[in-house]
């Protein structure tokens, strides 16, 4: 079912509607509410990269390096390239006996740089460790050392690193991996499709340290542990992700991924939630992750309402700054 989630005003006047799909599921992993299609077939780009990083946990390679909580967290998510964010990359790295050469993420300006509008003066743009993926591929790497793995393919589907990460998403997403749908994401990385519905119940057992067996409880305990330890770390300022743990400490895990996909879950209650705007436009994205939450009850919980403001509508500018119209969620969640 194709549904409008979300429109945009210029004035008073709707001058464009985005279309878009919601799933919530309980603790046990069942549909509860939805909007759209539940079951959309989409790649949910890089909302899985706190799932990416279990095996690094899982085969013993984050004890051995010593890996602080910092530096897993940075590895969960997409930071915006700060200096603080290229130093706990490069630690990863350095311990591991990796170097900046290694990595296979590509370049790009630093989000840090994109939000504020700031020209890259000094190689910001050229340099790979302010990639927003470059935590994730860190891990990567590091994993790839612990195994005996050659670096240089660390990247590559058949490689027993990205084995490894395939099997834990389709053990956590609880999706067929034969089924999974193989693609190449913005940081070169194997990425995947599969129906919306499975990000909100992956990330309702990350947020509830509910795994299919006691060590892999343990482990999404962990990831769990690091994000909300260290949420400026796989964020940035400004960011939704982190004013949206800012908001409810210590009760939300998640993380955005491009083309418009969200996946977020709650301890209390017991849910996972995934979000995805049809059309990618993530100008729609965190307006309709609000008004989610404002629908299921749960923003009146928030012990920071004030942090997710700012994404409550999105302000639409012109080239001289000035407000022009807004984006606002226009939606009811419908009971399965």
């Amino acid at each position: 079912m194709v549904e409008i989630v979300a429109k945009e005003y210029r004035g008073d006047g709707v001058e464009s509607v985005h279309y878009g799909s919601v799933a919530v599921v309980d603790k046990y992993g069942k549909l509860t509410h939805h909007v759209g299609d539940p079951e959309f077939f989409t790649f949910a780009r890089s909302s899985p990269k706190p799932f990416q990083m279990m095996p690094l946990i899982e085969s013993g390679a984050a004890d051995h390096f010593g890996f602080s909580s910092k530096q897993l967290s940075i590895m969960c998510g997409s930071h915006i390239g700060t200096d603080h964010h290229r130093e706990v990359v490069l630690a990863n790295l350095e311990v591991a006996g990796n170097t900046p050469d290694d990595l296979h993420c590509g370049t790009h300006v630093p989000i840090f740089m994109m939000m504020s509008g700031e020209f890259p003066k000094h190689g910001e743009s050229m340099d790979p460790v302010r990639n927003n993926c470059s935590g994730k591929h860190s891990g990567f790497l590091a994993l790839a050392r612990f195994l005996g793995e050659d670096v240089a393919t660390y990247l590559e589907t058949d490689s027993k690193v990205q084995q490894m990460v395939l099997d834990t998403i389709s053990r956590v997403y609880e999706y067929p991996r034969g089924k999974i749908v193989i693609s190449i994401d913005g940081c070169s990385a194997p990425n995947f499709g599969m129906p919306l519905v499975h990000t909100a119940i992956a990330f309702m057992k990350l947020a509830n340290a509910k795994g299919g067996s006691e060590e892999e409880s343990r482990v999404l305990a962990r990831v769990k542990s690091v994000m909300t330890e260290y949420p400026e770390m796989f964020s940035g300022e400004g960011r939704f992700d982190l004013a949206l743990m800012r908001a409810f400490p210590g009760n939300v895990v998640c993380k955005v991924g491009a083309e418009a996909h969200e996946g977020f879950g709650f301890s209390d209650p017991a849910i996972g939630i995934a979000v995805k705007i049809h059309d990618g436009n993530a100008r729609a994205l965190y307006p309709v992750c609000v008004e989610v939450l404002k629908q299921l009850g749960i923003f009146e919980k928030a012990e920071h309402p004030e942090q997710l403001q700012p994404f409550t509508e999105t302000e639409v500018r012109n080239h001289r700054k000035t407000i022009t119209g807004s984006v606002k969620a226009e939606f009811n969640l419908k009971k399965a």
